[in-house]
């Protein structure tokens, strides 16, 4: 364990330590809680990674047991992206996905476990909504009492997230955030699937009739504060917008907000070919899924319909 009391603000409501704080999530989830006044510490894979005035840390460190002495959550946010389209869906890359969610869940908890008291009261980590399998029925949403089972890779891959993300000591609460397709002009969904948008189209994957379950980066943020300074927030939480939509709804609302021609439909063979048939299935399936839990806690979205989240996207 170590201390980084030397950076640590008199004015604080604590340190923060994020897990894959320079990627897309971790990278707005740092600036967030800096702004709410949460020191922040990023663990990298390499120094050049973040800027030089960040607090980094690095993942042997996390292996060795080195979280700082005054953290009060731990937020792993760390993950290889999965729709990369220059990446083939092999063994290797599966294996690369898998380790970058499960394992660092598992260092993170490890060193959570070995520390002495006073330990982070808080372990944040990220699944998804593909633990859910795709379903037609709008008026009978996903919650978080659905009893999931594995079906394909990525619902294995959310359940293994989900079972290595359980620190042992009961005075550390565990949230697990199911997130939808997170909304954000800087990456994300939007930056790997839609650079068609910059020549005046709007994308319809498939049919178009499929769920999109989503949610706003904002929101995504104010989710993890809403768990850190909320101790009722415990165990799984579905990571949605309350607004259930289609992705041709999806499209169609791109194309309105961003002021674009029109909707290209394109069929689905196009992205098994991309992507392979079970990559493709994460935008050519979908799952109506409800924030229960966050409904029940009476967390207030900032962005609840799409049309206003892309609003802020075009912003961006």
């Amino acid at each position: 364990m170590i201390s980084l009391s030397r950076n640590y603000s008199m004015t604080s409501k604590g340190r923060v330590l994020i897990g894959g704080g320079t990627g897309f999530v971790g990278k707005y989830l740092k600036q967030y809680l800096k702004d709410q006044n949460y020191d922040v510490t990023i663990i990298s894979r390499k120094n050049n990674e973040s800027n030089k005035s960040d607090s980094v840390i690095s993942w042997d460190q996390i292996k060795n047991n080195e979280i700082p002495l005054d953290t009060v959550a731990v937020i792993n946010a760390a993950g290889q992206p999965i729709l990369e389209p220059t990446r083939l869906w092999t063994t290797k890359f599966k294996k690369s996905v898998w380790d970058s969610r499960v394992m660092t869940n598992q260092w993170l908890v490890d060193a959570i476990n070995n520390m002495n008291s006073p330990k982070p009261k808080l372990f944040v980590s990220f699944s998804g909504v593909g633990i859910y399998p795709p379903n037609t029925d709008k008026s009978k949403p996903y919650t978080e009492s659905y009893d999931v089972k594995e079906f394909d890779y990525l619902s294995k891959l959310a359940i293994g997230i989900e079972k290595s993300a359980i620190p042992k000591s009961d005075d550390v609460r565990s949230v697990i955030i199911r997130l939808g397709v997170v909304l954000g002009r800087h990456g994300g969904f939007i930056s790997q699937l839609y650079p068609f948008f910059r020549f005046g189209l709007g994308i319809c994957m498939g049919e178009g009739s499929q769920f999109f379950p989503w949610i706003h980066i904002d929101d995504v943020c104010r989710i993890v504060l809403f768990a850190i300074e909320n101790n009722e927030v415990e165990g799984l939480v579905n990571g949605v917008a309350p607004e259930i939509i289609t992705h041709q709804y999806f499209a169609k609302s791109f194309v309105e907000v961003f002021g674009h021609s029109f909707v290209l439909k394109v069929p689905g063979i196009i992205f098994k070919l991309i992507f392979g048939t079970e990559r493709a299935k994460m935008v050519l399936e979908g799952q109506a899924v409800e924030p229960t839990k966050l409904n029940s806690l009476n967390f207030v979205y900032k962005l609840p319909d799409v049309k206003a989240a892309l609003c802020r996207v075009s912003r961006e």
